[in-house]
């Protein structure tokens, strides 16, 4: 153990007062320096596409200075006084006739959140972009001063050393990505636009070149099936035309006249009846169908399959109206002693007309 020595003890005593001083000394530098970093007075340069940050307190105005006149503030917390209700007090200097450059910044709350755009202008005029937020007193803005940002001829670089930026914050990295961001997402949705429209001037050329060729197709169908058709009629008459005679066509009532002509033709194995129907009557006349029925017997009919081919879809006759049908079935479907008849009911399916084929 060392011996006590009271001039050694008293020797590191004076020290410690001497170094006390310099100790508390460098504390307060550094809290200087931390003061400084957050000066209440800023200024910022700002373009279109980006966005000023300004910190406001409860209790502290902060001033916005403009280059031009003020024309119009937009908040979206904006305190109304009839409510109660809102966030932020934005006022402008100057009156409507002659204004200022000033706006005055004041929240009315501890804390809020809030975004803010200013119109300026003399002859072009110039919308600026701002992001509000209620901090602590020692971190609001006193004074801020806006700049008008001149479009950069290369962009910064977003690695670039924190000792060469600004420091107020305006035009830092994030501005700077989030509008190349803007401008890449801009030159995107472009490039999209131009691709969709020659996809869709491509989709309308296609679509031309395939009605021209469905109607091509279908005039190359018309006359190959008017060719079959007359070939068909051509070996019908060399065969020789078959026909089945009516000995009654005619059916006459007090309001209607039905008509069938005097024969069915039998062509190709294929039979064709045209039947006409009149209303003869001072009323409109409206009847339910149309059909052929065969059978043994009267009292022993049914209906056969046939394709009807009418002038008129409605079956409703204003007064002498006529409507003409032609009605094409398979003659196998009769046996050899079975009777056809043409029948004509009306709309509550009641028979209104009967003619006897055969």
């Amino acid at each position: 153990m060392l011996p006590r020595d009271s001039s050694f003890y008293d020797d590191q005593e004076a020290s410690l007062k001497i170094l006390r001083p310099i100790g508390v000394l460098a504390v307060c530098l550094v809290s200087a320096s931390i003061v400084r970093g957050q000066s209440p007075i800023t200024s910022m340069a700002l373009g279109p596409d980006s966005i000023g940050k300004v910190r406001t307190a409860l209790g502290i105005t902060t001033r916005i200075s403009f280059p031009e006149p003020v024309l119009e503030i937009v908040c979206g917390d904006l305190y109304d006084p009839g409510s109660g209700k809102g966030t932020f007090v934005a006022q402008p200097s100057g009156t409507k006739e002659d204004p200022g450059n000033d706006v005055f910044v004041k929240p009315v709350a501890a804390k809020g959140l809030s975004n803010m755009f200013v119109t300026t202008g003399k002859g072009t005029k110039h919308t600026y972009n701002f992001d509000l937020e209620v901090v602590p007193v020692g971190q609001a803005h006193r004074i801020v001063t806006v700049l008008e940002s001149k479009p950069l001829a290369t962009p910064p670089d977003p690695v670039a050393s924190p000792s060469v930026l600004p420091a107020n914050g305006a035009e830092d990295p994030t501005a700077v990505l989030e509008r190349m961001k803007a401008e890449a997402e801009q030159q995107t949705r472009q490039k999209a636009a131009e691709i969709l429209r020659t996809a869709q001037q491509q989709a309308a050329r296609k679509m031309a070149e395939a009605e021209v060729r469905v109607n091509e197709l279908n005039r190359e169908a018309s006359a190959r099936a008017g060719q079959i058709v007359e070939k068909r009629f051509l070996q019908a008459l060399m065969l020789g035309l078959r026909e089945i005679k009516i000995n009654k066509p005619i059916v006459t009532q007090k309001k209607l006249a039905v008509k069938l002509d005097p024969s069915v033709l039998l062509f190709d194995d294929r039979a064709y009846l045209r039947y006409t129907i009149q209303n003869t009557g001072d009323t409109d006349f409206a009847f339910g169908s149309v059909s052929l029925e065969t059978g043994a017997s009267k009292e022993e009919t049914h209906p056969i399959t046939f394709e009807l081919n009418p002038s008129k879809a409605e079956n409703k006759l204003s007064t002498g109206e006529v409507v003409t049908g032609v009605i094409v079935f398979d003659p196998k479907q009769l046996g050899a002693k079975d009777r056809l008849a043409f029948v004509l009911r009306g709309e509550d399916q009641l028979e209104l007309a009967r003619i006897v084929i055969q």
